[in-house]
């Protein structure tokens, strides 16, 4: 839902319209910082001494960003400058908009990689961008994950096995187990529990960042939420002892 959509049914839930029970979004601007922040800080590692860096050489930044349409494009690349703005060894170049295919990822970011020199970190606003970043720095001759450190924002499975497999250095989104969770909020209040005193009619859903330590264990995961019993997680099944999923969302 866009801002201006929210202005124009009262702004928030339970205001004009009642059946408008709660507003459930991720922090995109957090997101993109979170992810900014960690490929920024792995172009830095001593991995790349190697090549005769040093902690203190810039680290070149540029952006695969997302499509303009979208206010969240904006939110995220928000995120990403300033991550940049809050590490002095990090400029950022450039970021460039797309519509989300990896076709764009990798061409866009062959086109940065032949304006700009010594690139080091290519942030991408979606894991299938990142994905076609990676086949452009493989393209130049460079190694994901040595030379230029690439990872998206979306969590996705593809997205997971690319940065377990060292493709990406990291994906960064709200785990689905955060949605579930809402899912479950959603299911008590249909039920006469309503979730807004404890937690309020708006809701972040926090962002968790996979690097290549976490992903082969957030894959498993997946593999077994169909096997999750959610009745333990609702209110209405197990009363106000129920415990939330994965922690509670942010107000």
């Amino acid at each position: 839902m866009f801002p201006a959509e929210i202005a124009q049914i009262g702004g928030s839930p339970r205001n004009t319209y009642r059946t408008w029970i709660g507003y459930f979004h991720e922090d995109e601007e957090e997101k993109g910082f979170l992810l900014a922040r960690h490929l920024i800080s792995a172009a830095r590692a001593p991995a790349r001494a190697h090549r005769g860096d040093t902690a203190s050489e810039t680290v070149r930044v540029v952006g695969v960003g997302g499509d303009t349409t979208w206010y969240g494009s904006a939110l995220r690349e928000r995120g990403l400058q300033r991550a940049v703005d809050a590490d002095p060894a990090a400029t950022l170049l450039q970021t460039v908009p797309t519509r989300w295919t990896p076709t764009e990822g990798r061409e866009m970011t062959t086109r940065l990689m032949d304006r700009y020199t010594d690139i080091s970190v290519i942030w991408a606003a979606s894991d299938q961008l990142a994905l076609g970043a990676v086949d452009a720095v493989r393209a130049r001759g460079e190694t994901p994950g040595e030379t230029v450190f690439t990872g998206g924002l979306d969590l996705s499975l593809v997205g997971l096995q690319a940065v377990a497999q060292g493709d990406l250095t990291a994906t960064v989104a709200a785990s689905p187990l955060a949605w579930a969770q809402i899912l479950i909020y959603v299911y008590d209040y249909l039920h006469g529990i309503d979730f807004a005193a404890r937690m309020g009619t708006e809701i972040f859903i926090p962002p968790e960042t996979a690097t290549r330590s976490t992903a082969p264990q957030l894959i498993q995961e997946r593999e077994r939420y169909d096997e999750i019993d959610y009745r333990r997680y609702s209110r209405h099944y197990r009363g106000a002892d129920a415990q939330d999923l994965i922690g509670a969302p942010g107000r």
